[in-house]
């Protein structure tokens, strides 16, 4: 599943996460607008607030939010946009004076000035910062559970807003980093047990179960391939050793004949011959009296012996390892 669609899959999961409380509905727009609002020109020349976002199930939820949130008209529109595959994007028109809807929700204080941070006031009760969190991941996240590994972005327009952020996961035990790109701040989370947490925290189920079924999948598929490697691996050394059993009983055959070999070692010699993929287990029950695999491998090792003193009294190379 590539990484849009896993985002999107659990963004609509998350759309459908309605907050227990009227403090729950705030917080989780606060969060969305932090990362996913801009300043407008309205009718008139006033300047108002809209939230963006190319998710339709995203966009029907901070609808209902501005809605449950703020009093008057919500103003929805598209638009279709000329980069990105000229994907649809959603606009959501909050209603009311822009400096009282701004500190509403934590954008900034009683007077206009800018907050970078998280107000505290959003963070109060657990409920309210787990849905602070899942508006910021519906605003301005993605996660993913491909073949490369698992990852969770969280989009921050400043560095003092991903250190809250940041703070916020350490106080449901989930260990978070952000680095700094081009067009702002990222924090981020790369192990699977975290992320499944953090995606519990936010009400995504479903993606957990998505989530969940592609760890086991992955686990499943690496245990499946370090068998074959092993077998495989197995598989090459018992050919290349019967080859070099063979190539022993050949040079003993051409040099001195299997007649001068002890008869143990000369019946071996010649089952080798015959069936060269035998296992060793299988040439100890084909021989007579049956002998164990330890002791075949001992009569083998002494067949190898003596090759190895024919090539060296006929000038050849050290003996080879058997």
């Amino acid at each position: 599943m590539a990484f849009s669609s896993f985002s999107e899959t659990t963004k609509a999961d998350l759309a459908q996460v309605i907050g227990e409380r009227p403090c729950c509905l705030l917080s989780e727009l606060a969060g969305f607008a932090r990362v996913a609002s801009r300043l407008v020109k309205e009718p008139g020349g006033k300047l108002g607030l809209e939230i963006r976002t190319e998710n339709a199930a995203v966009a029907r939820k901070a609808f209902r939010l501005v809605r449950a949130v703020f009093s008057g008209t919500v103003g929805v529109s598209t638009r279709q946009q000329r980069r990105f595959r000229r994907r649809k994007l959603f606009l959501i028109r909050v209603p009311g004076e822009l400096n009282k809807v701004t500190a509403k929700l934590g954008l900034s204080n009683r007077f206009g000035h800018s907050l970078l941070g998280i107000r505290r006031v959003f963070l109060r009760r657990e409920c309210c910062r787990r849905s602070y969190l899942r508006g910021l991941f519906l605003g301005g996240g993605w996660v993913s559970n491909t073949g490369e590994g698992y990852h969770l972005e969280l989009l921050s327009p400043s560095a003092v807003l991903a250190q809250d952020i940041v703070v916020l996961l350490q106080r449901f035990g989930l260990k978070a980093r952000y680095i700094e790109r081009k067009n702002g701040f990222v924090v981020y989370l790369k192990e699977s047990a975290a992320i499944s947490d953090s995606l519990k925290l936010m009400g995504a189920t479903g993606a957990i179960l998505s989530l969940e079924n592609a760890r086991i999948f992955r686990e499943v598929k690496n245990r499946i391939n370090r068998l074959v490697n092993c077998e495989t691996a197995n598989l090459t050394r018992t050919v290349e050793a019967s080859l070099r059993r063979k190539n022993e009983i050949n040079l003993i055959i051409s040099q001195i004949g299997l007649e001068s070999l002890p008869l143990e070692l000369r019946e071996l010699a010649r089952l080798r011959l015959v069936h060269p993929e035998a296992t060793l287990k299988e040439l100890g029950q084909l021989l007579s009296p049956p002998v164990s695999k330890s002791c075949v491998n001992h009569r083998l090792r002494s067949l190898a012996a003596v090759a190895g003193r024919l090539r060296r009294s006929a000038g050849g190379g050290p003996r080879e390892g058997s």
